[in-house]
């Protein structure tokens, strides 16, 4: 079988669909995988074949993170253009004979490109978005809303693509030829399948959703053999475990300050710490002692060997960390991350999420009040650890009864 994988966005949307690949390729299929260039040495690295995407946009994103409202501005004036010609990279992959389309709602080209090839399209979720539910309001939802709202929020998910529309009628009925009917990727997901990504012990499917909709387990791509820089390993060797903390590619606006509440939080901890600066959210200007600085380390390596993991609530943090059994520090920053975080809270291996101001003072109880947790976080570590997502859908990519 030749699957095309298409996904876009930062790390946290890529890897999973890497990990799905690799999956793909160890059970004897040939999946392409597509997605912003700048991630092709880590496909080509496992083998996989890989068609690079514009990524113009996550370069605008870079540029204008903590540059103030007038560079926001800027920035959204350009982004038509930019996606047009992500959207073409995605028309040329019509080109290649393949089977089945599994598409990050985020590349919003997946399921047009599937209609054109005559193929199926399921939409690969790390989180929910398109099946609506009484159980639980919408991830993405800004607010919350009443119980009996539960449902009815989930129109909020259509409403994210509403700018795009007309971008992607033109480009359906001109790089495509499909004319410019258009059905909103809600209906496109409820129509074609999903695959949803992410643990059933972290969030089981409600009693509302079809069987079809049951998570498969993370899409976890292994760290296999990485070898860490030689003054991480020398800090982790000299002391207790530390303290993890980093935001990925969430901004607080201003790094500087962030990265000060940090320091100091840590120092009343009394602990150590190993702080990666990600995208940019984290900016220190000196390391202070029992600190070290990192750009980043594989989490699948790095968690297991932390007390704490003190993050902003991204999907790929969350699992990584819960197949660590390591206890979570969430500072939520937006979209689904709030949801995730009171999910890790219920769950019992976090303390309430760190919303509103933050101070030294209320990191540094929270950081204390989630080492309480470890012995609740290694529990919930082992059925995780247990489950293996990317093969329960390779099974039904596979397999689709």
């Amino acid at each position: 079988m030749r699957p095309l994988l298409i996904t876009m966005g930062s790390r946290g949307d890529v890897q999973p669909y890497l990990a799905l690949a690799g999956g793909l390729l160890a059970a004897g299929h040939r999946p392409l995988l597509a997605a912003p260039r700048r991630f092709e040495p880590l496909a080509t690295a496992r083998g996989v074949d890989f068609a690079p995407l514009n990524d113009e946009m996550l370069a605008l994103q870079d540029k204008a993170r903590g540059q103030g409202v007038r560079a926001a501005i800027t920035a959204a004036r350009s982004v038509r253009p930019m996606l047009r010609r992500l959207l073409d990279d995605q028309a040329a992959l019509t080109a290649h004979a393949v089977d089945v389309v599994v598409y990050h709602p985020k590349a919003l080209g997946g399921p047009h490109l599937a209609a054109r090839l005559g193929v199926p399209a399921l939409a690969g979720l790390l989180l929910p978005l398109y099946l609506p539910t009484a159980a639980f309001p919408s991830p993405i939802l800004p607010v919350r809303v009443p119980r009996a709202l539960n449902r009815a929020s989930w129109r909020v998910s259509s409403a994210v693509e509403a700018p795009y529309r007309g971008t992607l009628r033109d480009w359906r009925a001109g790089a495509l030829g499909l004319g410019k009917g258009f059905r909103p990727v809600a209906d496109l997901v409820a129509a074609g399948g999903v695959l949803h990504a992410w643990s059933p012990h972290l969030l089981p499917a409600p009693a509302d959703w079809p069987a079809r909709a049951r998570p498969t387990g993370f899409w976890t791509l292994p760290a296999g053999d990485w070898t860490p820089p030689g003054r991480l390993a020398r800090f982790l060797d000299a002391g207790d475990p530390p303290v993890y903390v980093g935001f990925g590619s969430s901004s607080s606006g201003d790094p500087e300050a962030l990265t000060g509440t940090v320091l100091a939080a840590v120092r009343q901890t009394g602990r150590r710490a190993v702080l990666a600066t990600g995208w940019g959210a984290l900016r220190p200007g000196t390391e202070p002692d029992g600190v070290l600085v990192i750009d980043e380390a594989p989490h699948e390596w790095l968690l297991p060997r932390v007390a704490v993991a003190v993050h902003h609530g991204g999907i790929g943090t969350v699992a990584a960390a819960l197949r660590a059994g390591v206890p979570q520090v969430v500072r939520p920053f937006l979209g689904d991350q709030p949801f995730w975080a009171r999910r890790l809270h219920h769950l019992g291996v976090a303390p309430p999420p760190v919303t509103g101001r933050l101070t030294p003072a209320r990191l540094a109880a929270a950081i204390e009040a989630a080492a309480a947790l470890a012995p609740a976080a290694r529990a919930l570590a082992a059925p995780v650890r247990a489950e293996d997502g990317v093969a329960n859908a390779v099974a039904r990519l596979t397999d689709p009864a």
